[in-house]
Parts: structure tokens; sequence; C-alpha cells
């Protein structure tokens, strides 16, 4: 009998951020691109106990480098945790972040409030398929000013056109 792991739906618990009369258009959760660092830096130390271990044979020095990967593999499953649980969303009325795993944070910009969006993608964006948005307010600084790893972000880019400057909403987008 196998045993089946069930992690908790976050589309279900972060819908509840929506006003009564807000229509989600879409939401996704930010490119994988984002967890790069942290899984080449586990790689790295589980490599290096590993050597240690083959050259060095079992002395206190490999079993330190052994203990340093087992906390480097704990922090990769807290970060893929973490990536897994955030949310960007965009509202007909608004852009909203849903982000952490013991103390939520729900960051939000009005879509009237936004004055200018800039989008960017460098050359792995472009490879992988993520992308960055910049967005201005009246004169303020915005917890939303810059959202980085956003996927598919040319459908993105279009959505928030759409939405700001009145043309027909884009439809409901569930892939992540």
């Amino acid at each position: 009998m196998a045993v089946r792991l069930r992690l908790p739906d976050p589309t279900q618990r972060d819908t509840r951020y929506l006003a009564a009369r807000e229509r989600l258009v879409t939401m996704v959760h930010l490119h994988w691109a984002v967890l790069l660092r942290v899984i080449s830096e586990t790689f790295a130390a589980v490599a290096i106990a590993f050597a240690s271990s083959v050259i060095l044979g079992s002395n206190i020095l490999s079993t330190l480098l052994w203990y340093v990967a087992l906390f480097m593999i704990l922090r990769l499953l807290w970060k893929v945790y973490d990536w897994y649980v955030e949310r960007v969303m965009i509202t007909d009325k608004r852009i909203l972040r849903a982000s952490g795993v013991i103390t939520r944070s729900v960051q939000t910009m009005p879509l009237t409030k936004v004055t200018d969006l800039t989008y960017k993608r460098d050359s792995l964006g472009r490879l992988l398929g993520y992308g960055e948005f910049v967005v201005e307010s009246a004169g303020q600084d915005q917890a939303l000013s810059n959202i980085k790893y956003l996927p598919r972000p040319d459908r993105l880019y279009l959505t928030l056109c759409d939405m700001m400057f009145g043309g027909a909403p884009a439809p409901r987008s569930d892939e992540d």
C-alpha cells in the first residue's frame, strides 16, 4: 500500500484574499528558476561531502561536511515548499502577491495606481521562460514594485495591459 503525501492546495487558500466583487483573471506561482541557486548550492554541498568521504574516509571533517549537506537538503526542501505556496494573482482590480509558509504576507497594488509597467527578460529568462515586471505608481514606493521570475511573462504582460488600459480581460489561465 503506497502512502501519498498530499500538500494543501494554495489555490483554494489564496482566493480568500479576493474582495466580494473582485474577479480573478490569472494566478501563477513564480518560475522554478527561482530555485536554481539553492539547488546548485545543495548539489555542491552534497558533492563535497561525498568527495570528502571517498578521499578522507570516515573522520570528523567528513562527518561535519555531511551535517552541512543535510542542512542544505533541509533548506532546499523549505525553499521548494515556500516556492510552492507563493502566488502572484491578477484580478480585474489589483495585483496581489501572497507568500510565506509560517507568516503569510499579502502584498497588493491597485491597477488604478499603476502609472508605468516595465517588462524585462534577460537571456536566461528568455531561455527558461521567465521575466521580471517593474511596476511604478504615482510617486510612491510600493511593495510590488519589482516582481522577478514570473512565468510566461509575455502573456502576463498582455493581460496586465488589457486590465489597465480597458481591453477585454484575457481568459483565466489555470496553468502554473
